[in-house]
């Protein structure tokens, strides 16, 4: 069990749940537009929501201990934060069930016991134990996307994509997805410059760095990405020792339309 004391620090994650709808090419059908904005809509909308129900008000009860405080899922672990804290790892949970507004769950020989905020949240929770998503799904990729991944040789991430119905693409030229860069130094920042050029309207880099590094920081990752055009929305524990970051295309601002001007009336 991870039980950490007041002075450790919380890593930050994606929640889980999150949803990510990447959209290659614009439909010229005003029907299909109306369709798609729609959905849109309907997934913010199910995105706020989904991010709500990842916190909660807690009562805690590990083995014969008993705390009170703020629990958070993120996207593979549950913070707990009150007189104490603890982190539980989502696939080192066993056994986890429902029962009203309380989840419980064996982890590492100890049961464990958190009465959350209402049943919804309860329900929504036990769905994410029961389905933990894997590294590709937490990454925002999906069947039909075309993926590129440079630097990067992980084992998980190799065997999530591989269940995936995408193509992967080699170091040529080809619109993407999803483009995953594995970086150690500021220098190898320098290609989201032109990763961005072949990446789809709404697709998305993901730049993963080690945590504890000393040469890089997420300070180079975010000048590099404000070169490039690009901004950092999310970022998720991508293993326990490296963080990856979600970057995106900045919107450009909105061209105000002509101002209109009163006519002149003649006498």
């Amino acid at each position: 069990m991870s039980h950490r004391g007041d002075e450790g620090s919380r890593e930050s994650g994606a929640a889980v749940g999150a949803v990510v709808l990447l959209v290659g090419e614009r439909d010229s059908d005003p029907t299909q537009s109306r369709k798609r904005k729609s959905q849109l809509n309907q997934t913010a909308h199910e995105r706020r929501m989904t991010l709500m129900a990842m916190e909660s008000t807690c009562k805690l009860q590990v083995g014969r201990d008993r705390f009170e405080g703020q629990v958070r899922m993120e996207a593979d672990h549950i913070d707990f934060a009150g007189a104490t804290k603890y982190r539980f790892r989502i696939a080192e949970l066993t056994n986890p069930r429902q029962s009203a507004e309380t989840v419980q769950f064996n982890f590492h020989g100890n049961p464990v016991s958190m009465k959350l905020s209402s049943l919804r949240v309860a329900e929504q929770w036990i769905q994410c134990m029961l389905h933990p998503r894997s590294l590709a799904d937490k990454m925002g990729v999906a069947s039909g996307h075309v993926v590129r991944v440079l630097n990067l040789d992980d084992g998980e991430l190799n065997t999530s994509l591989a269940a995936k119905k995408i193509r992967l693409l080699d170091n040529g030229d080809g619109c993407c997805n999803v483009v995953m860069l594995g970086v150690d130094r500021p220098a190898e920042l320098r290609q989201l410059g032109g990763l961005v050029e072949d990446l789809h309207a709404d697709g998305a880099i993901w730049v993963i760095l080690p945590k504890s590094a000393r040469n890089i920081s997420k300070a180079n990752v975010f000048a590099a990405a404000k070169d490039a055009g690009m901004k950092n929305v999310e970022v998720i524990d991508f293993s326990d020792n490296r963080a990856a970051y979600k970057m995106v295309r900045v919107a450009p601002p909105r061209k105000s339309g002509p101002s209109a001007r009163p006519v002149p009336v003649r006498a």
